[in-house]
């Protein structure tokens, strides 16, 4: 991860949105995911480390299934997305990347009165 870090340099939340189609995209889900990731993934020579869109949970951040999940509802419970039904969802089984988690949020309903 250090690495990594010290190849991308500082984190750039314009490089990481553009990889978005943000016309239809939710851009609280893509700022969420990346302020929880950069949450979440620590400091590397101070700063935040620089998320990118195609990065890999396992491969690029060695998350497990619980590390994600703990992403997962703390960005679902932040901006009211609700998470029943998810196997409805189109991007079900399929979240590897942080994209993927991304569209995956975009795709589920928002909880009644938010």
């Amino acid at each position: 991860m250090s690495k990594i870090a010290v190849e991308r340099g500082a984190p750039n939340i314009c490089n990481y949105a553009r990889s978005f189609e943000y016309r239809e995209v939710d851009t609280k889900i893509m700022r969420e995911v990346w302020n929880e990731l950069q949450s979440y993934l620590g400091k590397y020579d101070g700063k935040s480390f620089p998320v990118e869109a195609d990065d890999l949970f396992k491969e690029t951040y060695n998350l497990d299934t619980d590390d994600l999940d703990n992403v997962y509802w703390a960005v679902a419970d932040r901006l009211g997305i609700e998470t029943e039904d998810a196997e409805a969802n189109p991007f079900f089984n399929k979240v590897t990347t942080v994209k993927s988690l991304v569209l995956f949020l975009h795709n589920q309903p928002k909880k009644s009165g938010v």
